[in-house]
Order: C-alpha cells, then sequence, then structure tokens
C-alpha cells in the first residue's frame, strides 16, 4: 500500500511539472486571458493536493527501503517549482 502511495506521489509531481510547462506555453486569447487563468487555478488545486499526498507518503516513505529518497526528490521538486512559479507571478505583477 506506501508503495503504492510513493508511487502515485512521485506521478502526480510528474504531471504537475509536465501540466505547469502546458500552461506556461499557453497563448492568452479574448476575454483577458481567463482561460490561463482558469488552467493556472485548477493547477494550483492539484499541487495542493499533491503537497497534503507528499506530507503523508514522505512520514511514510522512511519505513520502505529505496522509496525515501525518491519521496524526498519528488517533495524538493515540487516545492521548487511551486517557488519558481510564485516568483515568477510577483515578477510578473510587478512589472
Amino acid at each position: 500500500m506506501m508503495k503504492a502511495l510513493v508511487s502515485l506521489y512521485v506521478i502526480a509531481v510528474a504531471a504537475l511539472l509536465a501540466a505547469a510547462v502546458a500552461i506556461w506555453r499557453l497563448q492568452c486569447e479574448s476575454f483577458g486571458c481567463m482561460g490561463v487563468g482558469v488552467a493556472w487555478f485548477a493547477w494550483v488545486i492539484g499541487f495542493v493536493i499533491a503537497l497534503a499526498l507528499g506530507a503523508f507518503a514522505r512520514s511514510k516513505a522512511t519505513l520502505l527501503p529505496g522509496f525515501g529518497p525518491a519521496s524526498r526528490v519528488a517533495w524538493w521538486l515540487q516545492l521548487g517549482t511551486g517557488a519558481c512559479l510564485v516568483a515568477a507571478w510577483v515578477v510578473k505583477q510587478v512589472m
């Protein structure tokens, strides 16, 4: 069960990264880029859900040999991605 949870978390982080790249590359259409905003909002919801899953998976992954480092890397990758995107958003708001 725990192996599946850690694996699901690693897959969720990979999906979040792929979605972030895809949304970042979206072009604005009419209505003031509303579609891009909705996509980012959905991404943030997925990010928070994956973060909660990751916190639980990290606490249990130490019991499984080989899964601790994978969950740790995914955790820091997710946090780094979130921090970079928040920084990009702040810079865009200031300019």
